[in-house]
């Protein structure tokens, strides 16, 4: 087996005292932890035997297990998974939270999202009724975008534009980079990744705050710094 056959990995982290990365092999969620040099990846070729590492199946419940099933890993995000469905064509991306902290984000996201799109503000347009077990919100689903501004020569104009727009809403992204902006498949600048994003002048919560961030609310001067 080759490393290709592993979907994309999660970001580096600790994990106890192991360094650690999530990986998305075959519709599973698994974690790989190894000893040392956190810049020393183990070689995935033989997936899932992995030497010098040790790789944990991730268990989900069963409600997003099922959404693992049908669907295939897009990116992994701080608090988050986005995936694509093979079974939605209008909106076919789809966030999934797989911990309660992620459900929390989520929630909160999709609550901006909905409001955003209510406004006609230019942010990713999101299916009007989340994935809920009854317990609270698992994740929701997204119209498809094209390339962002890493990869995609982006009107500076219209970068500008969204930005405005979603600041006379009152909401801050706290994450407004080229990375999180998009165009949808109308050729329009869109932004993404409201999972940090909160109401001007409103206590952030603390596992919601970058490192960077220098304030306990949320403000616009900190986030255009």
């Amino acid at each position: 087996m080759s490393q290709s056959t592993t979907a994309q990995e999660t970001d580096i982290s600790k994990f106890g005292d192991t360094w650690a990365a999530n990986i998305d092999f075959q519709h599973q969620e698994c974690r790989v932890c190894w000893h040392g040099d956190w810049r020393k990846f183990p070689d995935l070729g033989s997936f899932p035997e992995v030497p010098g590492a040790t790789v944990t199946h991730i268990r989900h419940s069963p409600e997003v297990d099922e959404l693992w099933a049908k669907s295939e890993v897009l990116c992994y995000g701080a608090n988050s998974c986005i995936r694509l469905l093979s079974d939605h064509h209008g909106f076919p991306v789809c966030e999934v939270a797989t911990n309660e902290s992620q459900r929390r984000f989520i929630a909160d996201e999709f609550e901006i999202l909905r409001d955003l799109g209510s406004k006609g503000v230019p942010a990713v347009r999101a299916y009007p009724e989340p994935r809920d077990n009854g317990e609270g919100i698992l994740g929701f689903r997204m119209e498809k975008l094209l390339g962002n501004g890493l990869n995609t020569p982006l009107d500076k104009d219209e970068v500008i534009k969204c930005l405005e727009k979603i600041y006379e809403t009152g909401i801050v992204h706290c994450a407004f980079h080229a990375g999180n902006i998009m165009v949808n498949g109308e050729g329009r600048v869109v932004a993404i990744d409201f999972g940090r994003s909160g109401c001007v002048r409103s206590m952030m919560a603390k596992e919601k705050r970058p490192p960077w961030w220098r304030a306990d609310t949320y403000s616009f001067e900190v986030d255009l710094d």
